[in-house]
């Protein structure tokens, strides 16, 4: 075997190596995804911190948790607003006057909702999966 023929073929091993690993890759967020689709909000399952609303300066978060109900569970956190800011105006600063609807990501591939209530002078955000 000559020394180009010995490369050529590492070459191949390579490009079929790489191949295999990204079909392999693109299966699992697939059924991942389909998963999501079907039983994202059903088990207890929360959307990661990477899908929580960039806060405004001078917001700060006052607590975190979990909420469950009969449509699923959520993440739930409690936003101080600003000094001089109704949880209205920072609502509406953050764009959630009107519940998102967030598109799946390459790194978390289901369908995301995100809600604003304001309540006693705080903003509780509501994110969960569709």
């Amino acid at each position: 075997m000559t020394l180009r023929a010995a490369l050529r073929r590492s070459t191949q091993y390579a490009v079929v190596t790489v191949s295999l690993a990204a079909g392999l890759l693109a299966c699992l967020w697939i059924l991942r995804f389909l998963w999501l689709l079907m039983m994202g909000n059903e088990l207890l399952t929360l959307p990661p911190e990477s899908r929580t609303p960039d806060l405004p300066p001078g917001a700060t978060i006052v607590a975190e948790g979990m909420g469950c109900g009969s449509g699923g569970c959520w993440r739930e956190i409690t936003v101080a607003p600003a000094a001089g800011q109704s949880p209205e105006d920072l609502a509406r600063e953050m764009n959630l006057a009107e519940a998102q609807h967030q598109s799946p990501t390459l790194f978390d591939p289901g369908f995301v909702d995100v809600w604003a209530n304001p309540r006693n002078g705080q903003l509780v955000l509501g994110i969960a999966y569709q």
